[in-house]
């Protein structure tokens, strides 16, 4: 195991850079490519890997090595019907309800504008462990919402509605228009795929 020095940030740019869409869809991750480019041993770099891999950020397969996961209209749909389900039982969870969703405030493009709505609505259950799966199931959809914007109109429009309600407190309208939110881009899954691997 690396020296934490140094696997943490070599763990944290590999993150970012699979969060930002860095490599397309399917993309190879050589171990001693990327620890050359980082200045780092291959160490650093495998440990990270494969400690991407467990939070499926990263594909890896015998004799093929670590790959950006190559994910399909149905495995985005279940992605994101796993998403839904995790916002609906938080903002259901017992108590939630007497809990006001606190809204981030500082963001930089839909991506994170996205992010941080649906882990504050995480947080008004005040459980660890839904807070952690919606953090890592947001983080694998992440790619997927770079692209929103050229596959789906009023974006913004969508996510001010959100921010709206929860500012309103309406929890049933919430429910509601979280369910459409997902729904949309199930129905638009084929072409969001399309456009991530062309990048």
């Amino acid at each position: 195991m690396s020296p934490a020095h140094v696997l943490e940030p070599t763990y944290d740019a590999l993150r970012r850079r699979l969060l930002g869409g860095a490599w397309p869809s399917g993309y190879r991750l050589e171990a001693a490519r990327l620890a050359a480019e980082f200045g780092v041993s291959i160490t650093p770099v495998r440990d990270s890997l494969n400690r991407l891999t467990g939070e499926q950020l990263v594909h890896s397969s015998p004799g093929d090595g670590f790959q950006v996961p190559r994910v399909d209209e149905t495995e985005l749909c279940a992605m994101l019907d796993w998403h839904h389900a995790l916002i609906r039982l938080a903002l259901t969870w017992p108590g939630a309800g007497e809990r006001a969703i606190l809204l981030p405030k500082g963001h930089n493009g839909i991506a994170t504008r996205t992010a941080l709505l649906f882990v504050a609505a995480a947080g008004v259950a005040e459980n660890s462990e839904l807070e952690q799966a919606v953090g890592s199931a947001t983080a694998k959809l992440n790619r997927y919402r770079l692209r929103e914007d050229e596959v789906l109109t009023d974006v913004t429009k969508e996510l001010d509605s959100i921010e709206a309600l929860i500012r309103a407190d309406d929890r049933a309208e919430l429910l509601k228009i979280v369910g459409e939110y997902h729904c949309r881009r199930c129905d638009a899954a084929a072409r969001l795929v399309r456009f991530t691997y062309s990048t």
